[in-house]
C-alpha cells in the first residue's frame, strides 16, 4: 500500500501500542483519526503529530457504545477521506479467577476487546471494500495460551482471533487484508505502569514498526497472522 495520503482509524490511541501506531502512521504521511476515552491524552498525541507536520484528528468516546463506533468512522472519513486502515487496538483486562469475575468486568472486557472491534469493522467495511484497505486486530498471545486469572481477557482475544480469520475469508477477494498481530509481553502501562525492569520485554514501537512493515507489503501478498515475542523472556521462578 502507498501510505502517503491514506486515512487510518486507530482505537486505544491515547497511550501504549495505540499511541505508537498513530505516531508511526503519521510519519508515513497517513491521516490519523485517534480514538480513545481520554481527551487529554488524545489532545497531546494530536499536538505532537501536528507539530511534526503530520495530520491527525482526535475522537473521544467509549467504543463500547454502538453509536460511538459508527460516529468514529464517520469522523475519520470527514477528516481524511475513506478509511483505508483500521487498527482495532483498544483492550482492557482484569486479573481475577473466573469464580471472582464480576458481570461488570466480563461485559467491560468483552465489550471493549471484541464487540467494539466487530462494530468498528462493520462500520468501516463499506469504505475498505471500495478500493481496498487493511484491517488490523491487535490481539495477544493470550488468545492462544490460557492464563490463570485472565479468563475473560483470554476469551476475548481468542474470539477476536477467530473473528479476524472469518473476516479475512469474507473480504480478501475485495482487496481487503485482515491481519492479526499477537504480541507477548509489551512494556506499556496496560494493567498498571511500565515495568522499571522491563528491558527484556517488547516495546510499543516494536508493534508499530511491525504494522508499518505489513502495510508496505506488495498488494497481492498477505500476512494474516503475526506473533511477536521477546527474544529473551524473563525466566519464571
Amino acid at each position: 500500500m502507498n501510505l502517503a495520503g491514506t486515512s487510518a482509524l486507530v482505537t486505544g490511541a491515547g497511550r501504549g501500542i495505540g499511541r505508537a501506531i498513530c505516531l508511526a502512521l503519521a510519519r508515513e504521511g497517513v491521516g490519523v483519526t485517534a480514538v480513545s476515552r481520554t481527551t487529554a491524552e488524545l489532545d497531546s498525541l494530536v499536538a505532537e503529530i501536528r507539530a511534526a507536520g503530520g495530520r491527525a484528528r482526535a475522537f473521544a468516546g467509549d467504543i463500547r457504545e454502538a453509536g460511538v463506533c459508527a460516529a468514529a468512522v464517520r469522523a475519520a472519513r470527514e477528516a481524511h477521506g475513506r478509511v483505508q486502515i483500521l487498527v482495532n487496538n483498544a483492550g482492557v483486562a482484569a486479573n481475577a479467577p473466573i469464580a471472582q469475575t464480576s458481570d461488570e468486568d466480563w461485559d467491560r472486557i468483552l465489550g471493549t476487546n471484541l464487540t467494539a472491534a466487530f462494530r468498528l469493522t462493520r462500520s468501516a467495511l463499506p469504505d475498505l471494500m471500495n478500493g481496498g484497505g487493511h484491517v488490523f486486530m491487535i490481539s495477544s498471545l493470550a488468545g492462544q495460551n490460557a492464563i490463570a486469572g485472565l479468563g475473560a481477557y483470554c476469551a476475548s482475544k481468542a474470539a477476536l482471533d477467530h473473528l479476524a480469520a472469518c473476516l479475512m475469508l469474507e473480504v480478501r477477494q475485495h482487496g481487503v487484508k485482515v491481519t492479526t498481530i499477537a504480541p507477548g509481553s509489551v512494556n506499556t502501562s496496560f494493567g498498571g505502569v511500565p515495568q522499571a525492569n522491563g528491558d527484556w520485554m517488547l516495546r510499543a514501537a516494536d508493534v508499530a514498526e511491525t504494522l508499518i512493515g505489513l502495510l508496505r507489503m506488495r498488494d497481492d501478498a498477505h500476512s494474516s497472522r503475526l506473533e511477536m515475542r521477546p527474544l529473551r523472556p524473563q525466566k519464571r521462578v
